[in-house]
């Protein structure tokens, strides 16, 4: 009967230190590593991928899938963007290591983004005319840079931690996401607060956030808790911040999300691939035997290229038929 006991007692403190690792921000273990993102670039046969290997992040074809350049980097790198109109990227650091950069490649140029925390940042964007970059950091700083660095605009939004942003597509407006919903309207240097779920009293994480390309609504992913039987969710929010549906189909975090540029299709990286409609509908989906973690669209939404913590790339047609898949 003692045993019984002590077997339980320990199963019930392993449940709930795993509950406050999962609440912490810094949630992922960076040993062994894998990418982290993915993003195809907006005017080039080629994306980049970037995670927590502290060795690199690799520029490659999208033509071949051959790789075009090993880029040596220390630290994990979280989220990359490309520039709208430039052949500029802007990468979002955490541990410490490096500092967030934005990197013109044109001219072989790395601007360090000196003003974010050492805890780092893991939200990183450009707005629709690329004049502004956005970072979202661990401390819950929303710092808005112009294309050199410098920063035009610092904002305390009153979060533990930011973990996904993004840039309406026509307006200055940022929806940002980590314990709550902010949007954060630059011109007006005004913020609002969206409560993100229905439960009391538990704080659940957000991940992954995007504007349709109409800019008429947006969607929001988050963490779940599985301890307390709250599924991760898929919500879909008007412009104005009010929820729209709300999708418990995934069974496990939904990381990132990316919607096609004809605005038709939302790809969401979880325990799945899955493909949205407008609506909310589910569309296709796929199961790639690991966890997702970023994911993007090809230049002309041909194709969904998206990497799992196994250190795989993994490449599907519109349809989410398998093209190819490898591993470093």
């Amino acid at each position: 009967m003692k045993t019984c006991i002590a077997i339980l007692s320990l199963m019930i403190l392993l449940g709930a230190r795993q509950a406050a690792q999962e609440e912490r921000l810094h949630l992922e273990d960076p040993t062994p590593w894998y990418f982290w993102s993915v993003d195809w670039h907006p005017h080039k046969d080629q994306f980049v991928v970037g995670g927590s290997n502290d060795t690199f992040f690799k520029l490659l074809s999208s033509t071949d899938y051959t790789e075009l350049e090993s880029y040596p980097y220390q630290g994990t790198i979280t989220q990359t963007k490309w520039h709208p109109t430039q052949n500029k990227l802007a990468i979002s650091v955490q541990d410490g290591k490096s500092k967030s950069i934005i990197v013109d490649l044109d001219h072989h140029k790395r601007i360090e983004l000196d003003t974010i925390t050492n805890d780092g940042a893991r939200a990183i964007g450009w707005n629709h005319s690329g004049d502004l970059l956005a970072v979202g950091d661990y401390e819950g700083f929303l710092t808005i840079f112009d294309q050199e660095g410098h920063v035009l605009k610092r904002v305390q939004t009153h979060q533990k931690g930011i973990i996904g942003l993004d840039w309406h597509p026509s307006e200055n407006l940022i929806v940002a996401v980590g314990e709550k919903i902010t949007l954060y309207h630059y011109s007006l240097d005004r913020i609002e607060h969206i409560d993100s779920r229905d439960e009391e009293n538990r704080t659940v994480l957000m991940l992954s956030v995007a504007w349709h390309p109409n800019g008429t609504f947006f969607v929001t992913g988050d963490y779940g808790d599985f301890q307390y039987h709250y599924p991760p969710l898929l919500q879909y929010w008007s412009y104005e911040g009010k929820r729209i549906k709300a999708i418990a189909d995934s069974k496990a975090e939904l990381r990132s999300m990316a919607w096609s540029s004809d605005g038709e299709l939302l790809a969401t990286a979880s325990d799945k691939v899955r493909l949205w409609d407008k609506e909310g509908e589910l569309v296709a989906e796929a199961s790639p035997q690991s966890l997702l973690q970023g994911i993007d669209w090809s230049e002309d939404d041909s194709q969904l290229v998206a990497t799992d913590d196994q250190k795989r790339i993994i490449l599907w047609d519109r349809k989410l038929s398998l093209l190819k898949e490898w591993q470093y």
